[in-house]
């Protein structure tokens, strides 16, 4: 049983108690009949008003009591079912979240959804990328639930959670737990689960990045190193930084930056940049040319020749990267 259900239960026997109890004293105090007795308790508690104007002290009492008693017990089942309503939308929203796992793939997931994983699960529903997001906390998924994200409970450090979340079909996991060591099990397990899973953790311990370098994570992020180098640079570069914030809010800047990969049997295959860049007219820059590998060019001439897997850095409007992305 439930314990929700045995405080209903006892909410229940104690109301019955105060009825039997009042339905004595009243037939003590006032000398009548147990069913006249009985019908004033009942009449007490649905009216909250004593009709019969009670003369004993100890009546007058037993009406207060009821009154009161009556009062308190209309709220808790009046709070009872708000979180019944509650819980039931809660329920058919989690029945969808299921349903969607099903069939999912090519998807990210998001293991901890506290204060990092929330901004997390929020960049990737502002680029409209497929995520789900997992917690132990229900708190959590539940805000997560309200925000429209695909979230469900559970321990994100048990392979089984994992594997619940599709992680063998997904393309990419974040590992943002509070505690290292659970990412370092994340890490492990994800690589293991899925070989080609692109994976990035966090780390609150410098000591800790090799570690999850070592046990498969392509990138480790710091985010109180991150947060401080924001700080810094508030305080001694604000306007380059005021730039690079408006080019992360793509609600309202004009110019962004994304990543376009050169996929094999692109027009780009085997030509110079700054030539193809020209020929499709697109007025967008190349910030850095990324190799298959692993070499980066930053600041490109225009003259280096590009190969299938290469992926480009590039700042331009919405419309001349999609325009971009086309042609790619």
């Amino acid at each position: 049983m439930s314990p929700s259900r045995k405080q209903f239960i006892k909410i229940m026997l104690a109301g019955l108690a105060a009825v039997i109890l009042s339905t004595l004293i009243f037939s003590y105090t006032e000398k009548i009949s147990t069913g006249e007795s009985l019908y004033r308790t009942v009449y007490i508690i649905l009216a909250h008003h004593d009709n019969d104007h009670m003369q004993h002290l100890l009546s007058r009492i037993t009406v207060l009591f009821l009154i009161v008693t009556s009062l308190l017990i209309i709220a808790y089942l009046l709070k009872t079912l708000v979180d019944y309503m509650i819980n039931l939308g809660d329920g058919l929203k989690r029945n969808k979240v299921k349903a969607k796992l099903v069939n999912i793939k090519d998807h990210y997931v998001v293991c901890g959804l506290g204060n990092v994983g929330i901004n997390i699960a929020k960049e990737l529903e502002t680029e409209g990328v497929k995520f789900v997001g997992v917690d132990d906390n229900e708190d959590r998924v539940r805000d997560a639930i309200s925000r429209g994200y695909t979230a469900f409970v559970g321990d994100s450090t048990r392979e089984d959670v994992l594997m619940k979340v599709k992680l063998d079909k997904a393309k990419g996991v974040v590992a943002a737990l509070e505690s290292d060591a659970s990412n370092l099990f994340i890490t492990l397990a994800a690589r293991q689960i899925n070989p080609s899973l692109y994976i990035v953790a966090r780390a609150d311990h410098h000591e800790n990045v090799p570690r999850l370098e070592k046990a498969g994570a392509d990138k480790v992020a710091m985010p109180s190193q991150i947060g401080g180098f924001h700080m810094a640079t508030m305080l001694i570069r604000p306007n380059v930084l005021d730039f690079i914030d408006v080019l992360s809010n793509k609600a309202s800047s004009e110019l962004q930056v994304e990543e376009l990969e050169v996929v094999k049997g692109s027009k780009l295959v085997g030509s110079k940049i700054g030539h193809f860049i020209e020929s499709v007219a697109s007025g967008s820059t190349v910030l850095a040319i990324n190799s298959l590998d692993g070499a980066s060019k930053v600041n490109p001439s225009g003259q280096e020749i590009i190969y299938s897997g290469d992926k480009l850095i590039m700042m331009g409007t919405r419309e001349q990267l999609d325009s971009l992305g086309r042609h790619i």
